[in-house]
């Protein structure tokens, strides 16, 4: 570096010019021994020249890009690291992480014989096996999120997975391309909200992008209700080559209570652990028995109690009660001549059956366990009242195969 008298703007000062760190430096001074004393002390100075040879080659063009983009954006990077102080304290950077990493496993499936070489639980379906959801619900989950999965394809980062994406795979199909109803889309994108909700909480992604696309507009619910007489067919089914599952779809009809609740029901000695109270006619729920975990107590009726006497010892839970039942339904569609089994129309035929009889949401909400908004929604006059009273008057006239509408 140089020192040199010159003029500026009409006036003598003194330069030091040269170059420092490969960038050329000038600084003005009003006397030569002021500038003579600067030089001498920055040739002593090598702070900064350490300190950027001690530099990875990494950190040195993570430095340069830094220094780069600032200016790029029109401030320092001391404003930069400032303002993340202020306003970034707590926060953290978005962690990298596949769509298959964030679907993950449900863990170990008991009814599979290599539970050895089965994955332990992982991502999303992990978390929620390991918080209790439900093995139904579970299995649905996985079934739904799979699905988008293997459409997306599993290597995929789920920062880019945009909006469109989510839409056309709805509007697709899925991975299979089946012709998906308004109902059934809205379900598994729903699904996928919830993943990534997920996400957000686990700093993969900053927002959700199922919140960017538009509504799905699905068609208004329309609940199916059997008539009476298809009410008398599949009990006489049932009775005749379904003994097994009767109780089962006693319950279901006539108390509005799930199939999946009704195989959980206990029938015992012992009063803690009987579900039944048949003093006060009641099936009385405990909360981890119920879809929504809530205790629940369901008034028996007077054909329910006498279709359950067709059991001269009712023992219950039932033994492989799923198959039983499947196998009933299978056969309780043909009966009918239904191509398809209509969506929960026994529970809904008892809530239709139940408000008719009763006008009363509050009660049908109660016995259901759902809200009495549901029951207006879906239940509100779908029946006549007098079809409402030969439904609640069917008796089995004995235990052979004689059945009948009895009078109150």
């Amino acid at each position: 570096m140089k020192v040199k008298q010159i003029k500026q703007r009409g006036e003598q000062v003194w330069l030091v010019d040269g170059r420092i760190n490969s960038k050329r430096k000038r600084m003005f001074f009003e006397s030569e021994a002021k500038a003579k004393r600067w030089l001498k002390a920055e040739q002593k100075d090598v702070t900064e020249q350490q300190w950027w040879l001690n530099l990875t080659n990494g950190d040195r063009a993570d430095m340069m890009n830094a220094f780069e983009s600032s200016r790029r954006e029109g401030f320092s990077l001391m404003d930069a690291v400032q303002g993340h102080a202020v306003f970034g304290r707590g926060k953290t950077h978005l962690r990298k992480m596949t769509l298959a990493e964030a679907v993950g496993h449900d863990g170990v499936d008991r009814r599979r014989k290599d539970r050895e070489n089965q994955p332990d639980p992982s991502g999303f379906l992990g978390d929620k096996s390991v918080v209790g959801m439900s093995k139904h619900s579970l299995s649905t989950l996985k079934t739904q999120l799979t699905n988008f999965r293997d459409y997306c394809r599993g290597n995929t980062q789920c920062l880019a997975i945009s909006p469109e994406l989510i839409m056309s795979w709805a509007t697709d199909g899925g991975v299979h391309e089946k012709n998906w109803e308004l109902n059934t889309r809205d379900t598994y994108v729903k699904s996928v909200k919830n993943l990534f909700n997920w996400l957000i909480r686990k700093d993969v992604v900053k927002e959700n992008p199922v919140l960017k696309m538009e509504k799905i507009i699905v068609d208004p619910f329309d609940p199916y209700v059997l008539d009476v007489e298809e009410c008398r067919k599949i009990l006489k089914l049932c009775h005749e080559k379904h003994f097994d599952v009767l109780p089962l779809l006693d319950l279901n009809l006539f108390c509005g209570i799930r199939p999946s609740e009704t195989r959980r029901l206990q029938t015992g000695k012992n009063r803690r652990d009987n579900d039944f109270d048949w003093v006060d006619k009641e099936v009385r729920f405990k909360g981890r028995k119920t879809k929504t975990k809530m205790p629940r107590v369901v008034s028996m009726s007077d054909n329910c109690i006498a279709w359950l006497n067709c059991h001269a010892d009712l023992e219950l839970p039932i033994t492989n009660a799923n198959h039983k039942w499947n196998a009933f339904l299978q056969d309780a569609k043909k009966e009918l001549g239904y191509d398809l089994w209509p969506h929960d129309c026994i529970r809904h035929s008892f809530c239709s059956y139940l408000l008719r009889k009763h006008e009363d949401l509050g009660k049908v909400a109660l016995q259901a366990g759902h809200s009495e908004s549901v029951s207006m929604k879906h239940y509100l006059k779908l029946v006549s009242k007098a079809d409402a009273e030969k439904f609640w008057n069917i008796y089995p006239e004995d235990v052979g195969t004689q059945f009948q509408a009895v009078a109150a």
